[in-house]
């Protein structure tokens, strides 16, 4: 009897899996680089995002600044005041142009029509108020002159000359400032004058003027 002689049968090994933890092990220098190279640069633009924004929600209404200056971050919305309540209308608009002598934007202004209502039990003495027109994201910032307001509109100026909309950062387009205001009023309460000080933003974003002048 022929026996019949099989081929010896090959045995592959089987290789053992590699761990999740053991790949990160053996790639941990090249994880590390593209981290790096990676994350770096995105809390740089990240960093530069958020410190433009910042900065400019200062606002303070000094024309020079000095030691006294106050800084403030914080603001009412126009019609919180207890005392009596702001009426505020944007009424014009002027661009500024540039002048052929000093090469400068010259003439833009901002007008709004302004005025306030005394909230029952209160006895208003006085309201002043300083405008300041400032935009989000780059400093561009214009100071009015103080203004004593009455119960009937009172035009308020803020000369602006600078040219919107701008676009400070990647995919950021600033279109108009805020209007802030420091609000020093005076009541009368029981027979003793008492001085305050409130500050308000108005947004002009999503408002247009009365009047466009061109």
């Amino acid at each position: 009897m022929i026996k019949e002689f099989l081929p010896p049968m090959k045995i592959e090994k089987i290789k053992p899996k590699t761990s999740f933890w053991a790949w990160l092990h053996l790639n941990r220098l090249k994880i590390v680089i593209i981290a790096f190279l990676v994350l770096v640069p995105l809390s740089l633009i990240f960093t530069a995002y958020i410190g433009s924004y910042t900065a400019n929600r200062v606002v303070n209404f000094d024309t020079e600044i000095t030691a006294d200056t106050v800084y403030v971050k914080h603001f009412l919305e126009y019609d919180d005041i207890d005392a009596f309540s702001l009426n505020i209308v944007w009424t014009d608009l002027k661009h500024p142009h540039l002048d052929a002598n000093s090469n400068e934007l010259v003439g833009g202004y901002y007008i709004f029509d302004i005025y306030y209502e005394p909230n029952e039990s209160f006895v208003v003495k006085s309201v002043t108020i300083t405008p300041v027109l400032q935009t989000d994201w780059k400093d561009l910032k214009s100071i009015g002159a103080s203004t004593n307001l009455l119960i009937i509109p009172t035009a308020v100026l803020v000369r602006f000359n600078y040219n919107l909309p701008v676009n400070p950062l990647l995919f950021v387009q600033v279109n108009e400032p805020h209007l802030y205001l420091k609000v020093d009023y005076v009541l009368s309460t029981s027979g003793t004058d008492v001085s305050f000080t409130k500050y308000v933003e108005y947004s002009l974003r999503d408002i247009n003027p009365l009047n466009v002048i061109s």
